[in-house]
């Protein structure tokens, strides 16, 4: 059975231009998202699902960078707002992917074993504490 969209394309369209409007009139409100959420009684984190496609689609460069993800956070797309939404990413053949998605793949995997490592050690450290 296909996946049934539980959103119109309208609905997802209006919400997310809504948003776009009330970051750039209320840059210090920070619960934009979950209000808009509730105004147009949609899922908040579909919302905010949308919302990073639209910002992908707007500054693919940007989004790319893991630099770019250490910032605030929530920034306003300074072209204005659009109503349209991303479309699917380009097809890619299964198994084949491009040198920098290889490389941030294997920087992720080295990410993880260090967390892992290190979440290792904190459980060794907590336990010591709680036997003391």
């Amino acid at each position: 059975m296909p996946f049934e969209q539980k959103y119109s394309t309208a609905v997802r369209e209006q919400s997310l231009a809504r948003v776009l409007q009330r970051r750039e009139s209320e840059p210090g409100n920070r619960a934009v998202i979950r209000e808009t959420a509730v105004e147009f009684a949609v899922g908040e984190q579909s919302l905010r699902a949308w919302l990073r496609a639209h910002e992908r689609a707007q500054n693919p460069e940007a989004v790319a960078t893991p630099e770019s993800n250490s910032g605030s956070g929530s920034s306003a797309d300074e072209t204005g707002p659009s109503t349209t939404l991303a479309g699917p990413p380009p097809a890619r053949r299964p198994g084949s992917l491009d040198a920098s998605t290889a490389d941030r793949i294997t920087e992720l995997e080295a990410e993880v074993t260090r967390l892992r490592r290190d979440r290792e050690a904190l459980k060794s450290a907590m336990a010591v504490v709680l036997v003391d």
